[in-house]
């Protein structure tokens, strides 16, 4: 099953990714670099651990929202103080 955390302060989630990155997760998709809007107006990554992964995506309105497969999404939520929320339509992936 998949989850969600939404409305992440950008400096919190900020955070999130740079602790994700000093681990052992592997950042396998991003947004473009080369796109004229990033980290103005959109932004996102995606991160995987073995069957596990976490997909980030920020907005200038939203701010940041993760989705996730189980237990990664837990436990960044409990180690971060969050609240998770089911994904909507989730078949069980990201």
């Amino acid at each position: 099953m998949s989850f969600k955390i939404e409305f992440i302060e950008t400096e919190l989630g900020n955070r999130m990714l740079e602790a994700l990155k000093q681990r052992d997760w592997k950042l396998t998709q991003q947004y473009s670099p080369l796109a004229f809007d990033k980290g103005i107006d959109f932004d996102s990554y995606t991160f995987k651990n073995g069957e596990q992964s976490l997909y980030f995506e920020w907005t200038n309105w939203f701010e940041w929202e993760v989705t996730g497969t189980s237990p990664a999404i837990e436990d960044l939520a409990r180690a971060y103080g969050l609240t998770l929320k089911p994904e909507q339509g989730s078949a069980g992936g990201v």
